[in-house]
């Protein structure tokens, strides 16, 4: 079961890297980023971009590995990337790059697999893009919030624009 060995994969990682005692600092931000991937997924919920297939259970399904990521995993990668935020704006790119080529390629290796497929218009590259402005989001949110969530509001605007939900779909 590929969650599990995932899940379990990031529980050592939160371990290993993780300062603890100053998570709190970093818990607002992965609040942002809840709020953020539980809206598009139920504003998406009939017409979805993106999705989670289980491939080793029949009941594993885009909603369980979803909620799995947004309340285990996303949480333990975006505090060990805040919490090894560089301070200097040169060091700060180069890193967030390397953070987005990573989930890029751990996007890229999943929809491979049949793990992670796409629809209505979505496709690999626009990950690329998607998780670009992701990390600037909450990099920025991540020093200052109102800012960061004055800029989610037009980005949600712009991704609505381009990938618009059909009104009759929404519950």
């Amino acid at each position: 079961m590929y969650l599990l060995l995932v899940i379990l994969v990031w529980c050592f990682f939160a371990y290993k890297f993780i300062r603890w005692e100053s998570v709190k600092e970093q818990y607002p931000t992965i609040l942002f980023f809840i709020v953020i991937n539980m809206t598009y997924n139920m504003l998406y919920y009939q017409h979805t971009l993106w999705a989670f297939r289980g491939v080793t259970l029949d009941w594993l399904n885009h909603t369980i590995i979803n909620l799995a990521f947004t309340f285990f995993i996303c949480p333990a990668a975006l505090v060990i990337y805040l919490q090894r935020l560089p301070h200097t704006t040169k060091n700060r790119a180069l890193y967030m790059a390397v953070w987005v080529v990573f989930f890029t390629v751990l996007e890229t290796l999943f929809a491979h697999k049949g793990m992670y497929v796409y629809g209505n218009g979505w496709g690999g590259w626009y990950n690329i893009w998607l998780n670009l402005i992701l990390f600037i989001v909450l990099t920025i949110h991540y020093r200052k919030p109102y800012f960061a969530i004055s800029l989610s509001l037009l980005g949600a605007i712009i991704f609505f624009l381009l990938f618009p939900i059909p009104l009759e779909q929404l519950k």
